[in-house]
């Protein structure tokens, strides 16, 4: 019996398993709540925040905060500034002009057809376009103008001898039959006749009866007259073109109508001049004119204009927008308010970050925060595990098989002395825990013998044997495991580490006809113990136990609880773990089945 074991568990030092499960649990969820805490971006602006309420910025802010008030404030002076603005005798009659009906009515005539004609007659008027007009008008008259001329030119050619002379023979009769004999037969025999020799009697005296002929007689009476001489030299003559030039003028429509217009006494009266002379009168006594006018000199609307564009004006309305927004009446009340720092964001950020600090996942954080209360999660990793779920083993982790057996044989074999025979798993279930239950059946296995090998035997119980030898190795770290403490004399339950070779070995847990912890060696031919005795635990309870391998010691723990140490250089090396149950004597019927359960296997290594 170990006395260290029995003085923990006789002072209470050894905490029930349950309970280290369940702070271990409650530890483990902590840290991945302080793993989230501390990844999250609430930790992030939390701790911004502190950092923000602690520093000289913010207590700057909260004195400027509280320091405020409307009294002396920019707001105060632009309210001031407007009122004073707002009680002036010229923007009060700006403010009343430029409301009414009659700045109203005087901008609807400002830009009217009806204004812009007064002003263009009015201007057409006073600029002497008007009378230059009128003068000419007046000026244009019949006497002496050159219509008047144009008449007496051509009432002197028609007086002309010449002109008579040409429109009395022009296609008459007279004209017409003398210009046909001219071409007769009758005259051209006279002039023949009239060179005729003196000699020829006969030709003479024709010729003289032809002298005395009336047509040929009235032929050179009409040549000889004044009247065709005149006419030949009227013909294609200036004058005779000037005359038919002049009567084509004078006869006119628009000759006439000149003449009619120069000769009329009313011309003006009947002119655009006169027309617009009227319309410009009768605008000047039109009432939307009479009012513009009227108006445009009062006193109202030369204030009007004056102010219109000035500074003071704008001043004016740009305060009156300012001191009436939204915005300046909630800057007048938040100045004004004596609870200003209570509703500023400043002081909500504060708020906010109390309120976090006093989140229990905040509490909980920093409680944690600085102390080793999460070193072993942080310093180890898990490197292999088994809580042995579901209906099977996992072959992808155990064998059930010895390792060297398993690489030699391919099959279980036994140690002489042993009263079972490995049943290559047969002997093992699964139910949220591993059990290797030792039956009393008949089997047939093999037995090694030093001097004649492997040789067959009958087994009158069984039992099993795993390991990972095919798939985890460790040299250095932790080796825990849950383990149901339930010897049975007559049995030895084994949990060990080993390596490439049978020994030495590693024990986690032996159970059984010995209860101890520790290294189990050969030298020379004989078994040698290195540990302590556990058998004063009590049985058909679970308890944690654990063996951590560092270079130089390895230390055995139970629920936590260091139950023995030892310098071991010699074991750096790597070894595979190993749960078997053994048969060394004869077990009552009572006794059987007799199990070997374990509820869960973890193994750590250093993180990396």
């Amino acid at each position: 019996m170990s006395f260290k074991l029995f003085t923990l568990q006789a002072l209470g030092k050894i905490k029930a398993t349950e309970k280290i499960e369940a702070e271990r649990a409650a530890l483990y969820a902590d840290y991945q709540e302080f793993l989230a805490v501390g990844a999250s971006e609430d930790l992030k602006k939390y701790l911004e925040l502190e950092s923000w309420v602690n520093s000289d910025e913010f207590k700057k802010r909260k004195a400027e905060i509280e320091s405020l008030q409307f009294k002396g404030s920019h707001e105060q002076k632009d309210l001031l500034e407007y009122q004073k603005l707002a009680k002036s005798k010229k923007i009060k009659l700006f403010l009343q002009t430029n409301s009414s009906n009659e700045l109203k009515k005087f901008g609807s005539i400002k830009g009217s057809e009806k204004l812009d004609e007064y002003y263009q007659l009015k201007d057409y008027m006073d600029n002497g376009e008007f009378r230059k007009e009128k003068r000419e008008i007046e000026s244009q008259v019949y006497k002496g103008s050159a219509e008047q001329n144009h008449e007496k030119e051509l009432t002197a050619l028609k007086k002309n001898k010449g002109i008579k002379a040409y429109f009395k023979l022009h296609e008459s009769a007279d004209l017409k039959e003398y210009q046909d004999f001219s071409d007769s037969e009758k005259l051209k025999r006279f002039f023949d006749l009239k060179n005729t020799a003196e000699r020829d009697k006969e030709g003479k005296k024709k010729y003289r009866e032809l002298r005395r002929d009336a047509q040929i007689k009235k032929y050179f009476r009409f040549e000889r007259s004044t009247q065709l001489r005149l006419y030949w030299e009227t013909k294609g003559s200036h004058q005779l073109e000037r005359y038919f030039e002049l009567e084509k003028v004078i006869g006119s429509k628009e000759f006439k109508e000149k003449k009619a217009y120069l000769l009329d006494k009313k011309k003006f009266e009947k002119s655009e001049a006169f027309s617009k002379l009227q319309h410009f009168n009768n605008l000047k006594k039109d009432g939307d004119i009479v009012f513009f006018l009227k108006f445009e000199k009062s006193k109202n609307y030369i204030n009007y204009l004056d102010l219109k564009d000035s500074f003071e004006l704008k001043r004016y309305y740009e305060l009156k927008e300012k001191t009436e927004s939204k915005e300046f009446l909630e800057r007048k009340a938040y100045l004004e308010d004596k609870k200003k720092w209570e509703k500023s964001d400043e002081y909500k950020r504060q708020q906010s970050f109390l309120g976090m600090k006093a989140l229990p996942e905040f509490v909980k954080y920093f409680k944690y925060k600085g102390t080793d209360s999460f070193d072993f999660f942080k310093e180890w990793e898990i490197s292999f595990e088994d809580t042995f779920e579901g209906r099977s083993l996992d072959s992808k982790k155990w064998i059930t098989a010895g390792y060297w057996a398993n690489k030699l044989v391919g099959d279980n074999f036994s140690q002489p002395g042993d009263l079972q025979c490995f049943n290559s798993g047969k002997n093992i279930s699964l139910n949220n825990r591993l059990s290797l239950q030792v039956k009393k059946e008949k089997a047939t296995g093999k037995v090694w013998n030093a001097a004649a090998g492997f040789e067959p035997t009958e087994f009158e119980y069984t039992s099993d044997t795993i390991n990972t030898g095919e798939s985890f190795w460790m040299e250095e770290g932790i080796v825990e495991a849950k383990i149901k403490f339930s010897p049975t004399k007559e049995v030895v339950n084994f949990f060990y580490l080993l390596g490439g070779k049978a020994s030495p070995q590693l024990n986690l847990l032996e159970m059984g006809a010995k209860n101890r912890m520790g290294a189990l060696s050969l030298e020379d031919g004989k078994a040698v113990f290195e540990g302590t005795s556990i058998g004063n635990l009590k049985a058909g309870k679970y308890y944690l136990f654990a063996m951590e391998l560092a270079k130089g010691k390895i230390t055995w723990k139970i629920n936590d609880v260091v139950i023995y140490e030892m310098q071991a250089s010699e074991y750096g090396f790597p070894m595979h773990l190993n749960i078997a149950t053994i048969v060394v004597n004869n077990i009552p019927a009572s006794k059987l089945p007799a199990n070997f359960e374990v509820e869960w296997v973890r193994c750590y290594k250093k993180s990396s």
